[in-house]
């Protein structure tokens, strides 16, 4: 069975674990950022595999379950995987919920913590050292994409750095995150997009965006989103876990079947009974641009 309760909220902001310093090897070239910003794109000719969560709760994926060594060292093997099966670069990613939602209303009756800048620099910078690409994933609560993308502009201006949107944790009005799903407009969308294109234009840095979706209300006017924005890959990850018949039909709904020149799909390790394969989701179709596991 499908389940649309995919993942616990992180209760609190504080505390954070220590983390073991990074050693180890590296498995895969570091990106030429340089270069993908000139030939124009970064989906069209690389595949991307991320590990996401956040590192203050294990509960949350498996980026909070690794020592960083650890964490590097499996997203490094991971995509030399995919590279070596799949007949295209691969790029390996830091995935981490930056903007986190919360079962409470907080401080600011909000719904939402933010992560200390320096947690999300420390791991920005973790993943350009190893050569791998940072994803930024927002979960905005009762805030707003326009609030949380603000304090989020240093670290997005940064080459490596990437952004995603869960429209899951995205509230209207009284909703509580983990109770009911969220919502993002087109219009909500398109301003992170444009947030993105103007800095690719500021800077010659391509760059991308990510957004999940597991079910149809997530993104209520999806066919007004501008999927193809100047200098920005924007991709439509399917999200949720299951079984992997269910997960295939909703590839095909969400992904195959969507007007985005780019499309994914997230794996739990925790959660999906039937983990797919690496060649298991290589021969979906189209085949994924991004393959995220938490």
């Amino acid at each position: 069975m499908f389940s649309l309760t995919r993942r616990k909220l992180l209760r609190t902001a504080a505390g954070a674990v220590a983390l073991s310093a990074l050693t180890g090897p590296r498995a895969l070239a570091a990106p030429q950022t340089a270069n993908l910003a000139a030939a124009g794109w970064i989906l069209m000719p690389n595949r991307l595999v991320t590990y996401y969560g956040n590192p203050l709760s294990g509960a949350m994926g498996i980026l909070g379950q690794l020592s960083k060594a650890d964490l590097v060292a499996a997203i490094q093997r991971r995509a030399a995987q995919y590279q070596a099966i799949g007949g295209k670069p691969t790029l390996g990613a830091v995935h981490m919920v930056v903007t986190v939602a919360q079962a409470g209303p907080g401080d600011d009756g909000l719904y939402r913590a933010r992560m200390p800048a320096s947690l999300i620099q420390e791991y920005s910078d973790l993943a350009a050292q190893n050569g791998l690409l940072f994803i930024a994933d927002v979960q905005v609560g009762r805030s707003t994409v326009q609030a949380e993308l603000a304090p989020l502009m240093s670290f997005l201006s940064q080459p490596h750095v990437h952004l995603a949107l869960d429209p899951e944790f995205a509230m209207w009005g009284d909703q509580v995150p983990g109770v009911e799903f969220g919502h993002l407009t087109a219009a909500e969308v398109n301003y992170a997009s444009g947030v993105l294109s103007n800095l690719a234009a500021q800077t010659g840095q391509h760059k991308i965006l990510i957004v999940h979706q597991f079910v149809a209300s997530m993104l209520p006017d999806k066919g007004a989103i501008n999927t193809r924005p100047s200098g920005v890959d924007v991709a439509i990850t399917m999200d949720g876990w299951g079984g992997q018949g269910i997960k295939g039909q909703h590839y095909d709904m969400y992904v195959r079947n969507s007007d985005f020149p780019y499309g994914g799909i997230k794996l739990f390790f925790d959660q999906d009974p039937d983990l797919m394969t690496n060649q298991q989701v290589l021969a979906l179709q189209p085949k994924p641009d991004v393959v995220i596991y938490q």
